[in-house]
């Protein structure tokens, strides 16, 4: 009889033959967080160089004192003014500029190549799911942030704080907040992937809801095995860290450089599980059959679909 193909080892196999899909996805991802810090950097330099802060924030580090680095801090900002508030709109906006060019470039490119050269979206319309993509996340903080400030409030307008109403308040918004930051997001980055050459952004959207609703249960079994995986390889990882912590005393100059090894080496595994599991998203619409026949449908046409024999 005729088994299946499982998406999740055809997604794994996709990758690992190709191992450029790795390498591309490792290369925007990092020169991003590079060029980001170095912008981050740039703005400190123009705004804090002038004021010559140096041996007053040496002075209040080695304090320990919170509430003397606090004022510090708070002086920084008075003296800034309008700078610091053009310097936290405009960096914030560049940074999700970039971040929003240079993941369209990377996914045009891997998506393109995992279709093997078939219909994919246009560059256009990956950069508008991606720009979206940044404000979703941003409007999804903004919305953290005043739920959080907003029932601390709530909880402390009476003579003394009330925590349990806090967190009773707390915990629900923080999962609400987070369960449609998440759905949105998935949903977006799989209209990258599924979206067709002739679609527009609404319409990759579209086609990624619509393939989704005729697997769903299959696309949520495969993104949790994915996500199992990730949750094991941060464990080792930790567990790594911990078991050498002893290095900081007699050695921390080696323990920074255990840490840096493997921190590079978490975030370049997990981005390998990354771009599996879009390979493998991509081989169950591939497989997907249709309940009025055995015609495999290509909606859209992706992986080739590989069938093994049982006996």
């Amino acid at each position: 009889m005729t088994r299946p193909p499982n998406p999740i080892t055809q997604g794994i196999k996709a990758v690992w033959r190709d191992p450029a899909l790795f390498l591309m996805e490792i290369l925007w991802r990092w020169t991003f967080v590079i060029v980001a810090c170095l912008l981050i950097v740039f703005a400190g330099v123009m705004l804090l160089g002038p004021l010559h802060i140096g041996n007053a924030w040496d002075s209040a580090s080695r304090s320990r004192d919170p509430q003397k680095m606090g004022q510090l801090v708070l002086t920084i900002l008075l003296i800034l003014g309008m700078k610091a508030v053009i310097a936290a709109i405009a960096v914030p906006l560049a940074i999700a500029l970039l971040w929003s060019i240079l993941s369209a470039l990377g996914r045009f490119v891997t998506v393109r190549r995992l279709r093997s050269g078939l219909s994919s979206l246009h560059f256009r319309s990956i950069l508008a799911l991606q720009v979206l993509r940044g404000f979703v996340t941003w409007f999804s903080l903004v919305l953290l942030v005043a739920a959080i400030l907003g029932e601390a409030l709530i909880a402390t307008r009476g003579p003394r704080p009330d925590l349990l109403l806090y967190y009773l308040m707390m915990l629900p918004s923080v999962v609400l907040i987070a369960a449609f930051w998440l759905t949105l997001n998935w949903y977006l980055s799989l209209a990258a992937i599924f979206g067709r050459e002739e679609q527009t952004f609404r319409g990759a959207i579209g086609q990624a809801r619509q393939t989704v609703r005729l697997q769903r249960s299959d696309f949520v079994g495969t993104g949790f095995v994915f996500l199992l995986m990730r949750i094991a390889l941060l464990l080792v990882a930790v567990a790594i860290c911990g078991l050498t912590s002893g290095m900081v005393g007699t050695s921390p100059q080696n323990y920074s450089v255990l840490l840096m090894v493997v921190l590079l080496a978490f975030l370049a595994v997990a981005y390998f599980l990354y771009m599996s599991r879009m390979a493998a998203y991509l081989a169950l619409a591939a497989a997907r059959v249709e309940p009025g026949g055995p015609k495999l449908v290509t909606a859209p046409s992706v992986l080739p679909v590989e069938n093994s024999t049982s006996r």
